[in-house]
């Protein structure tokens, strides 16, 4: 049997009767309840019988914006693992809150110093980020205060793994970032360089081999080091640091070459220093599936809408503005977390609430499409051909899954959500039945 039991395999396969019976109606008739049916059973039977989605956790539902009808299921109603398609749900907190520039900090000029609130603006001094509107207005102050909330977010979310606070897609979350909450460390010929350099005294450098990465930090502490084995071509390490207020003050001090206090001072006439576009900051989310802005962003959005942590406005996101939802576990902005769960039917209601009210060309701007961020190998058009999928990628070890928009060979508009959790065999596999099967899907219609 192919390993890929594909729908024009099945097509071709003279002995399952039904089926070929159910395509031929559907190529003659344009009768929405015949369409739903045929591909309601043949998507389902596909998947059933398909070497690779059958040995594993899959689900599927498709729903036709035209008709405003789902017309495809399997496993649907399931709770999955969503891994980064929970950044769906953190784009669609962000965009209810926030329209226009985000803010960055809350601020208030007094004669002898700049009094400044952070908003948990993740833009400052973050490399994808080229203009830094914060860092020029705050270098300008004499002396900086920093009024802090008086509540601090956990650096981690739930369920997140504490191992891999080495790694560069788990920065700490908090009030005020800087630099992504990371260290660069980088090797080019025979020379180190550490970014920020205020990091540099606090990285030992081994000329010798180690197993695993070679760049280590502490559990607990800003120690790095570096190990530089003889034959080493050049690299480059993200790391994210161990972050405190106090550590902040140092980083901000260094960098802007002023005085930065932490302080009680209230600020009594609040002014607000608006940075970059919420678009702008979700398409760098979605497209690359940035955690760290994730987790930023739903913390932005908790605060503006006067929650002073996730939990309390992911309970009120659930509960006022996803009514219509079933029941999901949702704990954090990332999907870092496996205590997330959703069922595919959800995501589907999810991105049609975007869609209906944020507009289909705002919506399908924001997410990867064929041959670009996550997608970058993946869902190419062909030549003379415009993109056809739009849509947000979620992997785990053993799961993934991809949720959005997909435009048939006839434009229509539908959307989807794709999900496969626990399987074993390499992800390149799974990724390639599931484009080879939402194809057959695009060119059923």
């Amino acid at each position: 049997m192919n390993q890929y039991l594909y729908l024009p395999t099945i097509i071709r396969n003279p002995d399952i009767k039904i089926i070929v019976f159910s395509l031929i109606i559907l190529s003659i008739s344009a009768c929405s309840s015949v369409k739903q049916i045929a591909v309601e059973r043949d998507a389902s039977r596909l998947l059933n019988q398909s070497e690779i989605f059958s040995s594993q956790f899959t689900g599927f539902s498709l729903f036709d914006i035209e008709s405003n009808q789902f017309i495809a299921s399997h496993n649907s109603i399931l709770r999955f693992t969503p891994a980064s398609n929970t950044k769906l749900l953190t784009m669609y907190a962000v965009l209810k809150t926030f329209d226009g520039q985000m803010p960055s900090l809350i601020y208030e000029q007094t004669d002898t110093s700049l009094i400044v609130s952070p908003m948990g603006d993740p833009t400052f001094l973050y490399r994808p980020f080229k203009e830094q509107l914060a860092f020029e207005y705050l270098k300008e102050a004499k002396k900086i205060e920093i009024n802090w909330p008086t509540y601090d977010p956990k650096v981690f979310g739930s369920g997140w793994a504490w191992d891999d606070y080495v790694y560069d897609y788990q920065p700490q979350v908090s009030w005020w970032p800087i630099y992504g909450n990371t260290v660069s460390i980088r090797k080019v010929n025979d020379s180190l360089t550490v970014t920020p350099s205020f990091f540099r005294d606090y990285v030992e450098v081994l000329e010798q081999t180690r197993s695993g990465e070679l760049v280590d930090r502490d559990l607990k502490f800003n120690s790095f080091t570096a190990y530089l084995e003889s034959d080493t071509s050049d690299f480059e390490r993200i790391i994210p640091f161990e972050y405190s207020k106090e550590l902040l003050t140092q980083l901000l001090s260094d960098t802007l070459k002023v005085p930065v206090t932490l302080s009680s001072s209230p600020i009594n006439n609040p002014d607000t220093l608006k940075g970059y576009h919420v678009d702008s900051l979700l398409v760098k989310m979605l497209k690359p599936s940035d955690n760290f802005l994730a987790e930023q962003l739903l913390l932005m959005a908790a605060k503006s809408n006067g929650y002073p942590e996730i939990k309390s406005f992911i309970k009120q996101v659930k509960n006022v503005w996803l009514a219509e939802l079933t029941e999901m576990v949702w704990v954090d902005g990332s999907g870092l977390s496996r205590y997330n769960l959703i069922a595919p039917v959800d995501q589907v209601r999810l991105l049609k609430k975007c869609h209906d009210e944020f507009g289909w060309d705002r919506i399908t701007s924001l997410l990867p499409t064929g041959g670009e961020g996550t997608l970058e190998e993946l869902y190419l058009p062909g030549e003379d051909e415009n993109p056809y999928i739009f849509a947000k990628t979620g992997t785990l070890s053993n799961n993934h899954n991809l949720s959005g928009y997909l435009i048939t060979k006839s434009g229509k508009r539908m959307i989807f959500s794709f999900m496969n959790n626990h399987y074993t065999r390499p992800s390149a596999e799974v990724k390639k039945a599931m484009q080879q099967f939402l194809l057959d899907i695009r060119n059923a219609y």
